[in-house]
């Protein structure tokens, strides 16, 4: 939830010269390169530059809070607006490192999914771990929810799993009845982690593992599983540019993460990169990247701005927003180093 904060009022004077034309800037925009800075480059930043006298300088890093502060701290600040990932916006907002930002930038709270606006940050994608599978491996018995992907009667063959606790111990509790909005008050309890590990035995020697979404897609790919639990947009890559006969169960429920972009306070082009926020947050600009990668939006009305047919495959749609809850942040940092020990535990026995 956003608070007002002295910081906060401080930027009542940004707020104003945003009204008027700003001096030109460089704005260095860090990313997660690749074909996510692509789409980013040609759905938003070139849009940007053709409508503003700024330029963006485009970066690329792995999420790494500790080069923020160190530039930070240093006064030595190349960064002016990164894309990191939730915990670490929580954590750097804490610590002064980036710039709250209020509604007048963002729009207003309740048009945003829970979990895709914070009081330093606003989503830049909503990602998805997702039940896919090979429509022609699963001999006409489509899976529509968890509880079949844990029903190796029902539907033969191998089960890709990732080989960790979280957004693993989520779907087996899903597997076992529990519905997504309630899988953490479950997993909050003793009983309800056993729960999760005893779903998990059930199926123990129908499991393929996987450490990297490239193992994951091999291993569907080859036959090697049935089904597997993956990342929204690895599936649509395979079925959109490899021609893959995949697909997602989107009604089975799934969990959604969200990385934001955010400030870096006392950034060389601070004004100019929040006056970039502030246009990205209009919901046709936030969807000028969904269009061309399978990743959702912060803002619901952006849906109004994809076509029907990339809609299909975003975590943030209409169609598929009610069957996703997102990630519990606070419990994993509360909870992460205790479950993915007792993980590797269980896998070695």
């Amino acid at each position: 939830m956003m608070t007002t904060t002295p910081r906060l009022a401080a930027l009542t004077a940004v707020l104003a010269a945003l009204s008027v034309p700003a001096h030109a800037a460089e704005i260095t925009v860090v990313g997660w390169g690749g074909t996510w800075d692509e789409a980013y480059k040609e759905g938003v930043w070139d849009v940007f530059e053709g409508e503003t006298d700024h330029t963006i300088v485009m970066e690329e890093w792995a999420g790494e809070l500790a080069k923020v502060r160190a530039q930070v701290q240093s006064g030595n600040i190349t960064y002016d607006l990164v894309a990191a990932e939730a915990p670490s916006v929580e954590i750097g907002c804490a610590e002064g490192l980036f710039v709250p930002l209020s509604e007048e930038i963002t729009g207003p709270a309740d048009s945003y999914l829970p979990g895709t606006l914070h009081e330093c940050g606003v989503a830049s994608d909503t990602w998805a771990t997702v039940l896919a599978y090979d429509k022609d491996a699963v001999g006409g018995t489509e899976p529509t929810s968890w509880a079949d992907y844990f029903d190796v009667e029902a539907i033969p063959g191998k089960r890709g799993v990732l080989a960790q606790a979280q957004y693993t111990l989520e779907n087996a509790l899903m597997g076992d009845g529990v519905p997504a909005d309630e899988v953490y008050e479950v997993l909050s309890t003793p009983e309800g982690v056993d729960r999760a590990f005893a779903k998990l035995d059930s199926i123990r020697d129908h499991i393929v593992w996987w450490n990297t979404t490239t193992q994951a897609v091999q291993n569907l790919s080859s036959g090697e599983v049935v089904m597997t639990d993956l990342y929204n947009a690895r599936v649509t890559n395979e079925v959109q540019n490899e021609g893959k006969n995949w697909g997602i169960a989107w009604e089975a429920g799934f969990f959604y993460g969200t990385d934001m972009w955010a400030v870096v306070a006392g950034a060389p082009n601070e004004e100019a990169a929040i006056e970039l926020v502030k246009w990205f947050s209009e919901p046709e600009h936030q969807a000028g990247f969904s269009r061309l990668y399978a990743y959702g939006t912060g803002r619901r009305e952006a849906a109004e701005f994809v076509s029907a047919e990339q809609l299909e495959h975003l975590p943030s749609s209409p169609a598929h927003a009610p069957h996703g809850v997102e990630y519990d942040t606070d419990f994993w940092v509360e909870n992460k180093e205790a479950l993915e020990a007792r993980f590797k535990a269980w896998l070695g026995q």
